[in-house]
């Protein structure tokens, strides 16, 4: 029993979990609220951005959809939170020039993974297609 369970309490014991930022930046909020749309559009409901150059969570109607970091633009941690009642942002600090990069980078690559993921699910949900 202990040669089956000793690999997975090594590995959970070595994953590191990204503490996300908690701090409400409505600047940042404001910043990203042009992007809204297009995010709502393919039914992307969080960004989640760790940080550290992993890969970006986006949380979606039909489940997770990962994309990697884009390259050229610095990492940072922020999630952004869009919901009916709008758009909320949280990161440690805001930076207009950095988070603009980010954004601009992020959200139309974002646009493309997610729509692209929602047509296999639709697929997989309609196999008679």
């Amino acid at each position: 029993m202990l040669a089956k369970t000793l690999p997975v309490l090594l590995l959970c014991a070595c994953a590191s979990s990204t503490q996300l930022p908690t701090a409400n930046q409505p600047e940042f909020a404001e910043m990203a609220q042009s992007y809204a749309r297009e995010l709502q559009a393919v039914g992307v409901t969080r960004v989640v951005s760790p940080g550290s150059g992993a890969a970006v969570l986006l949380e979606t109607e039909y489940g997770a959809v990962y994309l990697g970091y884009p390259a050229a633009v610095e990492p940072l941690a922020f999630v952004l939170n869009i919901g009916p009642g709008g758009l909320r942002a949280t990161a440690a600090t805001f930076d207009r020039v950095k988070d603009g990069q980010i954004l601009a980078a992020l959200v139309p690559e974002a646009v493309r993974v997610t729509a692209a993921n929602n047509r296999l699910g639709w697929l997989r949900a309609n196999p008679w297609h």
